[in-house]
């Protein structure tokens, strides 16, 4: 459901949006690094957050995971997501979308069953979002 394939020259913030937190994810190359979370504002500081990490990072273009339905149709939570998205490009910045569609089961896994909070997740099922838009 990616818009687009991945450059492997540019850097991409990845973004996995759940009601409370961002979870971010970074690209170098083809691989993907977890960045932490950043606590839900309003819309305004939810952008300026991300504006803030993506030149932490020096990301120039966002990935943002879908959440679809297990039929492919979109959520209520991914009409949320795409009104977050519009408002990035609103702001000049490039956004592409990932179906995130079993993410944080894969996630989990990744983290082996350990006890994380849930930032924590948010930030692995970032780093599996990106992972798979750069494979692609």
């Amino acid at each position: 459901m990616a818009d687009t394939s991945a450059n492997p020259d540019t850097t991409y913030l990845a973004l996995d949006v759940s009601p409370r937190r961002i979870g971010f994810a970074v690209s170098y190359g083809r691989l993907a690094f977890g960045r932490g979370y950043l606590h839900r504002g309003k819309q305004a500081e939810d952008i300026q957050g991300i504006q803030q990490k993506m030149q932490q990072e020096e990301a120039t273009e966002v990935v943002i995971g879908l959440p679809l339905r297990t039929d492919g149709l979109a959520s209520k939570q991914a009409q949320k997501v795409r009104a977050l998205g519009h408002a990035l490009r609103q702001a000049g910045i490039t956004v592409h979308y990932q179906d995130e569609r079993y993410t944080t089961l894969s996630a989990e896994e990744d983290l082996n069953g350990r006890r994380r909070s849930k930032g924590e997740l948010d930030e692995a099922s970032a780093v599996r979002i990106l992972q798979l838009f750069l494979e692609q």
